[in-house]
């Protein structure tokens, strides 16, 4: 049988199989004619243990000590419906864009893309006319990755500079909170510098003992003086409840350093599934995140801060000890944040520069850069809030919600999307609700910013 000419993504894919089938047996069974877990080599690769605890780095911090303030912004019931609701919303994505991104292996049979490159491939394997614009669309990915972990590095600093400068005025004198922002940045520097996820994994471990025993004993004020539960709302306005979605979207999900988990594992199959690292870690992660918040609204209600270590006495030994632990901890945690940033940036020039000392040499320059634009962002937006419901809404919609559903939808273009176009409706859905919730939720928190760094600039 004569062959039909076959276009240029599908010869990539199987130029052994006939034009007709080739769509849905490249994506019905792909999987067992290439496995990319199989030809996956990776370095010095992480057990399931140790992406555990990485995986509770990347998410626990700065955003569960906020929850309390989300919780004030939603009341009781609606604050824990919409979280487990947004849990749920949050780890299918994750599931969907993993899937994708594997995927995306198969069908151009290489171990591993970033997720830069599993939009490009997606977008080359869609619609006709979307196909020109897949450099286009992986070049912007990489730009929002970026960005999305630079306002979570910049918040981790703006938080510990916060912290500290509350303890040092204390017992010194006053010093301006952005000299706080300095010295931090210069005791990061070592620590930023380590170039292996594995190596990091001690230092997670250490940040993860520190948060949460700064966590068992802030307990002691949380549980202290609660007032009767009948003082605080079960539900708020729903004009409040944006400021609610922005906040626990901060303290629920870190797409980009979850990716650099599950591509640094040794066994990778077990990051997904029912029972996997992933589901385990997030169950973990959101039953944390109710506790605190909802207790700690329940102890300070209308008067929570943006952190709830803030809302301690500021001239207790024990509430010291809590913020040392607490803001050591969150500290610990910015050279896996930002070695999400440095994986992406790499992704591409390291596959095609040869000269390893040249990559090592600009791979610290970049570091460097990037470790005092935080700081320098940090010294000039100072307000805590605000950093986080700008990062919780731009990273929610663009790497949660976009990016997974435009992947799933292209990759499905040609095999179809199930009875009732399911999966089609499913994308859009996603998608709607990713640009509604961008839009909202980064106005709100620019207006403040611009507001902010206004007030900043006319002090200085």
């Amino acid at each position: 049988m004569e062959r039909k000419p076959q276009d240029q993504a599908q010869n990539r894919d199987d130029p052994g199989q006939q034009n007709e089938p080739l769509s849905i047996v490249q994506s019905m069974t792909s999987f067992y004619i290439y496995n990319p877990y199989e030809k996956r080599s990776v370095e010095v690769p992480l057990t399931n243990c140790d992406a555990f605890i990485s995986l509770l780095k990347c998410v626990i911090g700065t955003g569960i000590l906020a929850m309390p303030l989300a919780f004030r912004c939603s009341g009781f019931v609606v604050g824990a419906v919409m979280s487990i609701l947004l849990m749920i919303l949050l780890t299918y994505s994750i599931h969907l864009l993993i899937a994708g991104m594997t995927e995306c292996c198969r069908r151009r049979r290489v171990p591993q893309v970033s997720m830069p490159e599993a939009v490009r491939i997606a977008y080359e394997e869609g619609p006709k006319w979307v196909n020109c614009f897949g450099r286009a669309a992986g070049f912007m990915t990489t730009c929002v990755l970026v960005f999305g972990q630079f306002l979570l590095c910049t918040v981790y600093l703006v938080f510990v500079s916060k912290n500290f400068k509350e303890i040092g005025d204390h017992y010194g004198e006053r010093y301006n909170e952005r000299y706080y922002v300095l010295v931090a940045c210069l005791l990061l520097l070592p620590l930023f510098m380590i170039r292996r996820l594995k190596y990091l994994v001690p230092l997670n471990l250490v940040s993860n003992l520190l948060l949460y025993a700064g966590f068992a004993l802030i307990m002691y004020y949380l549980f202290t003086g609660l007032p009767n539960i009948k003082d605080r709302e079960l539900a708020t306005p729903p004009v409040e409840w944006i400021e609610f979605f922005a906040i626990a979207a901060f303290s629920l999900t870190a797409v980009g350093s979850m990716l650099v988990v599950e591509a640094h594992m040794a066994y990778p199959q077990s990051y997904l599934g029912l029972f996997g690292v992933l589901n385990l870690a997030v169950l973990f992660i959101l039953l944390s995140n109710m506790f605190f918040g909802i207790i700690g609204y329940w102890r300070f209600g209308e008067s929570v801060h943006a952190s709830i270590t803030l809302n301690i006495p500021q001239d207790e030994i024990l509430s010291q000890l809590i913020k040392v632990f607490i803001a050591s901890g969150i500290f610990l945690s910015y050279p896996l944040n930002g070695f999400v940033v440095i994986t992406v940036i790499f992704s591409d020039y390291e596959k095609s520069e040869a000269n390893g000392r040249n990559r090592t040499l600009m791979e610290y320059v970049v570091r460097l850069v990037f470790l005092f634009l935080t700081g320098a962002v940090a010294i000039g937006v100072p307000n805590l809030a605000a950093l986080t419901e700008l990062e919780g809404a731009f990273s929610l919609s663009n790497l949660n919600l976009l990016c997974p559903a435009l992947i799933d939808m292209f990759l499905n273009y040609s095999a179809g999307y199930g009875r009732l176009m399911w999966k089609l409706i499913r994308d859009i859905v996603l998608i709607l609700i990713g640009l509604i919730f961008g839009i909202v939720g980064c106005t709100v928190a620019v207006k403040q910013l611009i507001h902010d760094l206004q007030l900043t600039l006319g002090s200085m």
